[in-house]
């Protein structure tokens, strides 16, 4: 059972004695980051974890069956181990990447040794089957997962061509789908000139029309002043002679 501590517990005399030294000035206490989170705390806080042996605090730490601290990365790896990672995966990724521009590459085995990082087994060099497409090969498993397939082994040129399967979707050419034939009777039913319901005047016009009644209303009910065509004044007429008065024409 393993059980994880999130508080510093420590007796309350110690740290009373700790805090009057170190006010005295008797005693400097060294301090320290832990490994995991980088929080600065006093040495005596922190812990050592009994496999990376690295110093860990409190709270970066747990205990095992044993009672033994295990810091958090250690019981991590412990409970989850990585999954062993193949030696030819770095071809994998270099074929999905060529993938995305080609569907054919000839590669050499010192190209090959170089993108693996690695030397290729003598039999590659020898034996033609190494070189096969079989599922349950470990090798064949780097470029079969991918949709490569092995097209040509040349042993004394020390070469070999790879070829991108085409999937059965994109080979297959997509059949138009044909329409059903539709019965005259659905046609005339579909074609049928539909009944629209009478619409009344729209509520814009119906509000303009109340508005110039309502205008022609007011008009009517305010007086005119003046009746008839009024023809205004010339500015001679005004300056010499009055409103009341106005000459006579002569011959």
């Amino acid at each position: 059972m393993v059980s994880r501590e999130l508080t510093f517990i420590f007796p309350l005399d110690y740290l009373l004695e700790t805090a009057v030294r170190l006010h005295a000035g008797v005693v400097s206490v060294k301090q320290d980051e832990c490994s995991l989170c980088g929080v600065t705390y006093p040495y005596y806080v922190l812990s050592r974890c009994e496999r990376c042996r690295k110093m860990y605090c409190r709270n970066c730490l747990i205990h095992d069956d044993e009672g033994k601290p295990i810091c958090l990365g250690c019981a991590k790896r412990r409970l989850m181990p990585a999954a062993p990672r193949s030696k030819y995966a770095p071809l994998s990724r270099f074929l999905v990447r060529r993938a995305q521009y080609s569907s054919f590459v000839s590669l050499s085995f010192k190209f090959l040794e170089e993108v693996l990082g690695d030397s290729l087994p003598e039999s590659a060099y020898v034996n033609e089957g190494w070189w096969s497409n079989s599922p349950s090969h470990s090798p064949s498993e780097s470029w079969l997962t991918v949709g490569w397939k092995v097209e040509r082994v040349d042993l004394t040129k020390k070469e070999v061509s790879f070829r991108k399967e085409k999937t059965a979707t994109s080979d297959a050419p997509r059949k138009r789908q044909r329409r059903k034939p539709v019965s005259p009777a659905f046609k005339a039913l579909a074609l049928r000139r539909q009944r629209r319901k009478p619409q009344g005047p729209s509520k814009t016009k119906i509000s303009k029309i109340l508005a110039r009644y309502r205008n022609i209303e007011k008009q009517r009910a305010t007086p005119r002043t003046v009746r008839g065509k009024f023809k205004p004044k010339g500015a001679y007429e005004k300056k010499l002679y009055k409103a009341a008065k106005k000459p006579e024409e002569t011959d």
